[in-house]
């Protein structure tokens, strides 16, 4: 029996026709750093940030004073919250701890005042120049996030 072959009338033949062309793009790796040196020439003047940057957050933060106690040592600090999400806080004001040092918190929250949630946090840094503190919470129980979830959604 002999072999058919294909010719360039069937639709296998048609079909670079039929893909469309991709756009071509511009390799940003190959650019001269211009934009970059345009970047910082921008910064140096003032100007701001043109870029849009999203929000990645699971959760908002919301910018709430709430009160806050914590231990330093055998001393009971009384301090107040500037934000707080599901995930952490921030303390503005005061000094800030080292850097991963840990810290045991009492966050009176306004549907139980009388009911402090406990909490272990890490510190992550400084809030600002001005001294203060963010804070990540470690591990904390499942309760604890809703109570802290119902209040900043």
């Amino acid at each position: 029996m002999p072999r058919r072959t294909r010719t360039k009338s069937q639709p296998e033949a048609l079909l670079p026709l039929l893909t469309p062309k991709l756009p071509q793009t511009i390799d940003r790796r190959t650019n001269s750093g211009e934009s970059m040196e345009k970047l910082f020439e921008r910064i140096k003047q003032g100007g701001e940030e043109r870029r849009k940057f999203r929000e990645r957050r699971a959760t908002p933060r919301v910018v709430v004073s709430l009160a806050l106690e914590t231990r330093d040592g055998d001393q009971t600090m009384r301090l107040v919250t500037n934000d707080l999400s599901t995930f952490g806080l921030s303390i503005a004001g005061g000094r800030t701890p080292k850097k991963g040092s840990k810290l045991q918190l009492k966050l009176f929250l306004p549907d139980e005042p009388t009911d402090p949630l406990l909490l272990e946090g890490e510190v992550l840094g400084p809030l600002d120049a001005n001294g203060g503190v963010r804070v990540k919470f470690i591990n904390p129980e499942l309760e604890v996030m809703r109570r802290i979830h119902k209040l900043v959604k």
